[in-house]
Order: C-alpha cells, then sequence, then structure tokens
C-alpha cells in the first residue's frame, strides 16, 4: 500500500502539470491571434461615393456633380490590403460610405476633372493612419465637373392673359428675385426678367375695379433649366414667391355723350302731309349719360358707332297736335343702357294744305 505522503505528492504534481498546460496553451492561442490580427490580409469592400461641393467659404462656394458624359455609378469596389485588425477598423470607420469633397479631395476650379479614385480614396485618413492600402477598384477614373455658384438679381415680369383688361400696370412685391446657382447656368439668366403668372381662378375672383393683391404667386423661370443630377446645380430663388397688385378694368363703365341731333321720324304714309317744327333749343340732346362694356363704350366715342337721337311721332300724334313728347335713342350697342333722363322735346305740329288746281279758262 502506497503511503498517503506519497499519493498527496502525485496528485500536487498532477494539478501542477495542469494548470502549465492550460497556460502554455492560452498563451499559444494568444500568439496565434496576435499573429493572425498583424497577419496581411486582404477585403473587398463596396463604398458609395458621394461629391461634395464647398460651401464653408462665402466668397467662393462650389459645387460638383458627375460630368454629363460620365455614366456615373456612385457605388465602388475597392480591394483593400492591410492587418485583419486594421480592415475591420477601416470597415468600421467608413460604414460603406465615403465623401469627396471640394478643395479636398476635389479640385476647387471651374470646369471638368478626371478625378483618379485610387488618389483620392488612398489619401483618406481611415486608411493612412492604419496602413491599409487600395490593391484595386472596379473604377479608376471618373469625370467630374466642377462650378462656383454665383448670384443675380433679376426684375419680376407679371404675365397675363390677353383678355384680362386692366387699369394700369400689374405690380409684384417685391419687384425683384435674387436667383443663385452655378455660374455656366446662371449665366443664360442675366438680362432677363423671372415670371409671375397668376392662377386663373386668382384673376377670377378680383373685384372689377378695385386694387387687389394676389398673395403668393410662385416664379417661374424664363426658360427651362437644365436636367441637374446633384445637388446645388438647380437654382435657387429668394423668395421663390411674390405678391401681386393689380386693378382689374371694370366690365361696365360710364361715359356722356355731348351732342345728339334730334331727328324727326313720322311713318311713311304721313310723310308730305305734316309739317313738324321742333322749337328753339330742342334741336339736340346734350350731355347725354351712358353706361356698358368698356369696348361698347369705345367704339361710341371713337365714333365707329353713333347712336341717334329720335322724335318718333304716330298718326294719332300728328292728329292731336300733341307739342312734347320724350326722345328715343336708337344704335346703341347690346348692353348699353342710358343713365340720365331724357327729357321731352317741345314742337309744332301744322298740316300741309294742298293746293288745289285753277279751273281752265276759255279764250273767247
Amino acid at each position: 500500500m502506497m503511503a498517503p505522503s506519497s499519493t498527496t505528492a502525485t496528485q500536487s504534481n498532477f494539478w501542477s502539470s495542469f494548470r502549465t498546460v492550460i497556460l502554455v496553451t492560452f498563451l499559444a492561442v494568444l500568439i496565434w491571434l496576435l499573429a493572425e490580427s498583424r497577419m496581411v490580409q486582404t477585403r473587398i469592400v463596396e463604398l458609395q461615393v458621394v461629391l461634395v461641393g464647398n460651401t464653408q467659404d462665402p466668397t467662393h462656394e462650389f459645387v460638383v456633380r458627375p460630368s454629363p458624359s460620365e455614366v456615373w455609378s456612385a457605388s465602388v469596389d475597392l480591394e483593400l490590403e492591410g492587418s485583419l485588425a486594421s480592415l475591420d477598423e477601416v470597415s468600421r470607420e467608413l460604414r460603406g460610405r465615403v465623401q469627396l469633397m471640394v478643395g479636398d479631395q476635389i479640385p476647387s476650379r471651374v470646369g471638368v476633372h478626371e478625378l483618379d479614385l485610387r488618389s483620392a480614396l488612398g489619401h483618406l485618413p481611415a486608411l493612412r493612419t492604419r496602413g491599409v492600402s487600395i490593391r484595386s477598384l472596379s473604377k479608376d477614373i471618373v469625370k467630374i465637373e466642377v462650378d462656383e455658384l454665383i448670384e443675380l438679381e433679376l426684375p419680376v415680369r407679371v404675365d397675363l392673359p390677353d383678355s384680362v383688361a386692366l387699369d394700369g400696370p400689374p405690380r409684384a412685391i417685391p419687384q425683384t428675385i435674387t436667383i443663385k446657382g452655378p455660374s455656366t447656368l446662371i449665366a443664360d439668366y442675366e438680362d432677363r426678367d423671372v415670371i409671375a403668372t397668376p392662377p386663373p381662378s386668382a384673376i377670377s375672383a378680383l373685384i372689377p375695379g378695385r386694387l387687389e393683391t394676389i398673395p403668393s404667386v410662385a416664379i417661374n423661370l424664363p426658360f427651362a433649366s437644365e436636367p441637374r443630377s446633384a445637388q446645388g446645380w438647380t437654382p435657387i430663388l429668394t423668395p421663390s414667391r411674390v405678391d401681386i397688385r393689380l386693378t382689374i378694368r371694370s366690365l361696365t363703365q360710364n361715359t356722356t355723350i355731348d351732342r345728339l341731333p334730334v331727328q324727326i321720324l313720322l311713318a311713311p304714309a304721313e310723310v308730305g302731309k305734316w309739317e313738324v317744327a321742333l322749337n328753339p333749343g330742342s334741336e339736340d340732346l346734350v350731355a347725354v349719360q351712358i353706361s356698358g362694356p368698356t369696348a361698347a363704350l369705345e367704339a361710341i366715342g371713337s365714333g365707329s358707332i353713333v347712336p341717334s337721337a329720335v322724335l318718333s311721332l304716330s298718326f294719332q300724334d300728328l292728329e292731336r297736335s300733341i307739342s312734347t313728347k320724350q326722345i328715343q335713342i336708337l344704335g346703341l350697342p347690346d348692353g348699353v343702357e342710358i343713365i340720365s333722363e331724357i327729357p321731352e322735346v317741345a314742337f309744332t305740329i301744322s298740316r300741309i294744305v294742298e293746293r288745289t288746281q285753277d279751273p281752265a279758262t276759255t279764250t273767247p
């Protein structure tokens, strides 16, 4: 039988050896992991490339976009080379997206440039500080366009249908707006007006003859802009809406006909049987006030339409020998009415006595 002291020593040696094996194994794994993390590896990373203009300098603001001739794909596949730990850190920091900014990776000069993606991406801090290099790219060179933002002050022109008649010119408030955009595009707008066109429903709601305001009318550019694929290339209008003050010409107006000669009208069967003489001072109607559509009144004023004042006498009027009667005004255009009181005129009626023929005489 083994002595107790010998058994205790054996157990102690066993546990000591076991701890040594565990410690050695643990250290070996640590060394392997460290070596693995330091070993050069490759990894393919997909990045979304975002082009960013420089808007930090208030005196020189730039915008950037893919060149119109470029078939642009914002996704780029990068094969990165570096240690496992560095690749993990780079992947976490990039998060699948990278910004290339004018003034940093992109030149701040107006025009079309060829951008070397390998060089631009290779100088990113996320790669440079961790010793990660680009082994290959799905696209090496892309064409981009850089332009400087400028501002112009342009007058606002109010555009109304030809059928809308106004009393005085319409006025936009404010009368000028500021347009901001790329210099190559904004140059086309110099010495031009921007247009404010009120909707027909707003015009029809106005009260003729009253100065009114149509609020918040959208501003339109004088011609269509070139389609743009990047933010900042579409012109910005400040403000983008204006108020319009205008007076719609009244649909009806008043005017005065200074003088209308009075004409005497008899039935055809009575002509030559009666003599009608207007009293002195009744020969003309004066200061006849009329109201109606503007176009009709303008036609009367120009003489293209000439109304007439008529004293119409019937057979009964003649037989009764009346001495006064109200005048009628004929020949007024549709929609025109008389708003002043038409007076009666005084006249005298006398029958024309037919001269009898003397009897024939014979010579003795």
